[in-house]
């Protein structure tokens, strides 16, 4: 019979949950962070928690700034910090990293990022950032990061809501987002392998930009086929079951591959 222990731990003031097979907690394993959505939190993922530690994963997951455990009683809009959340949350995953590697529990440099939605947009904003990142899962997030920060910038104006910055720090803010948009700083995957999922029909992060960046990898990546694409018909913003057991699936898979190149 398989336990899956969940410890709920706090590194550096970040709140999170680590899920593992009890007989294996101390021990080096393949490891995977995953990042919950916009108004989420860690709680949300024990799910996809559970089949991977399942799996004998190492499973980490972080409450984001103003979430969670996190929450601030003074923040109405979170919508209005989100690329604030997600450069946070892109450094604290160095903080994760360094803690996990100096502790010699990280098994054959073996280290899934993956999140949903925000969590989505913040696992490719990551990958323009560290090389230690293995392998990654986007789930109905984006890589077009400046177009998507764009648009919603523009709804939230077009809603009458006043943005607490002045047109120039938003053009500065804009021109930062660049650094981190994998769309833009294409090199850096560097054909490591990468799982996208999105619903055709969702309207928060438009399926569009999905498939217009999975083009855009096939023609630029040597090799094509690190790159696995799924979509869903008749599914919005939800991740689903299929999704969930999908990208287990290939994080399975990749680690095996790993387990055999090393």
């Amino acid at each position: 019979m398989t336990v899956i222990q969940i410890k709920h731990e706090i590194w550096e003031g970040i709140p999170l949950l680590i899920c593992a097979k009890t007989n294996l907690v101390d021990e080096p394993l393949p490891t995977v962070v995953y990042l919950h959505g916009i108004t989420g939190a860690k709680e949300d993922n024990l799910s996809l928690g559970y089949l991977l530690a399942d799996r004998g994963f190492r499973v980490i997951l972080p409450d984001a700034e103003f979430h969670g455990e996190r929450t601030h009683a003074n923040i109405d809009n979170v919508e209005l910090h989100f690329f604030e959340i997600v450069q946070k949350s892109v450094f604290e995953l160095s903080v994760i990293y360094d803690k996990l590697n100096q502790a010699d529990l990280i098994r054959d440099h073996s280290f899934t990022l993956a999140g949903t939605s925000m969590g989505g947009i913040t696992t490719a904003a990551a990958l323009t950032q560290y090389q230690w990142i293995s392998n990654a899962g986007i789930m109905m997030g984006t890589a077009r990061l400046h177009d998507f920060s764009k648009a919603m910038i523009d709804k939230v104006i077009k809603r009458g809501v006043e943005l607490p910055v002045t047109k120039q720090q938003l053009d500065e803010l804009l021109a930062n987002i660049k650094n981190y948009d994998l769309s833009l700083n294409i090199e850096q995957l560097n054909n490591r392998p990468l799982f996208i999922w999105h619903g055709e029909e969702d309207l928060v992060v438009p399926y569009q930009y999905a498939i217009e960046f999975y083009h855009q990898l096939k023609e630029t990546q040597v090799d094509a086929k690190t790159i696995t694409f799924v979509s869903e018909e008749k599914t919005g913003h939800k991740v689903s079951r299929r999704a969930r057991l999908a990208l287990t699936d290939w994080i399975t898979a990749v680690q095996q591959l790993i387990k055999q190149e090393r």
